[in-house]
């Protein structure tokens, strides 16, 4: 036979840790054998064996080396390998080759968007059509990975804080029975300012896949629960800043959107719509079919 490096087959059975790792890891040195008699290289499930069986200067000589590779997991990963299910901490790895199916706990998709909605001809020429959005889809969440990791389907719990204006110069306005409404400020208002904020948790079920090493898609729907909204009417005069807000409004509780994302290397472009109108009927301008553009980061 001839003079094989041992060397250089140890770091050929080595190339599923590279591929899967998708970085360049420091290397060592296992065993050096000059001119083996015989190599064998074998895989068992996950597990890759390098078998030598003699060398030159020893015919009797034996040696073995194990090769499990790796799966970097993210936050928290429950790595499964058919009926066994390990947990991993951050920083550990899931040992192994075949893996095609484990849990991750991850946080991801901060967004900032721009929009608009719909509103009833009764107050269409007080309250401004655009809105704009910010928040984290998922400030948690456990994803499900299939498809050697390509894919996967996640729950997530996030945050959301969407923000609704009047035209100059109406402010907002409540009754004593409750009921949203506005009013026309006095023209000579300066910096006149007047803002409906509506904050919520919501829970996205999205299923994601990834296109390569660098786009991503992603869709999904989202249940919020609107758990708080105020409205604050603020302006200047010559002297002084004014600012008022109003709280215990009756906002729609529960309502439910859809979203649709693209990414490049984790950065990239979201569109979300809400049929529901933001007030409970007969509480507020009937301002429904909202819909935002925006940019979002860490969506794959």
């Amino acid at each position: 036979m001839k003079k094989i490096s041992a060397l250089l087959l140890l770091a050929a059975t080595a190339l599923p840790d590279a591929c899967l790792a998708g970085n360049a890891a420091d290397t060592d040195t296992v065993k050096v054998v000059d001119t083996p008699r015989q190599v064998v290289v074998t895989q068992n499930g996950n597990e890759v064996l390098l078998h030598i069986d003699g060398s030159a200067t020893d015919p009797g000589y034996r040696y073995e080396y194990r090769v499990k590779p790796k799966r970097r997991g993210r936050l928290f990963t429950a790595c499964r390998e058919g009926s066994e299910v390990e947990f991993h901490h951050p920083f550990s790895k899931c040992d192994s080759a075949g893996m095609q199916h484990h849990f991750e706990v991850f946080l991801s998709d901060v967004y900032f968007g721009f929009g608009g909605h719909s509103i009833d001809a009764a107050n269409r020429d007080a309250v401004n059509k655009s809105m704009c959005q910010i928040g984290v889809l998922n400030f948690v969440g456990l994803a499900y990975l299939f498809n050697q990791s390509r894919s996967r389907v996640s729950l997530g719990v996030g945050f959301d804080w969407t923000q609704y204006s009047m035209r100059n110069p109406y402010l907002w306005n409540r009754s004593d029975d409750g009921v949203v409404g506005w009013e026309k400020g006095a023209t000579d208002y300066n910096k006149h300012h007047a803002l409906l904020s509506v904050y919520s948790l919501q829970f996205p079920l999205m299923y994601r896949h990834s296109l390569g090493k660098r786009w991503g898609i992603a869709a999904g729907a989202v249940m919020n629960w609107h758990c708080y909204a105020s409205f604050t009417n603020s302006h200047r005069d010559d002297v002084n800043d004014y600012s008022v807000t109003t709280h215990g409004l009756h906002q729609r509780k529960l309502s439910f959107d859809c979203v649709a994302m693209v990414t490049w290397h984790g950065i990239g472009a979201y569109f979300r719509f809400a049929p529901q109108s933001v007030f409970k009927a007969g509480f507020g301008p009937e301002m429904k079919n909202r819909w935002t553009l925006g940019f979002v980061l860490g969506g794959w």
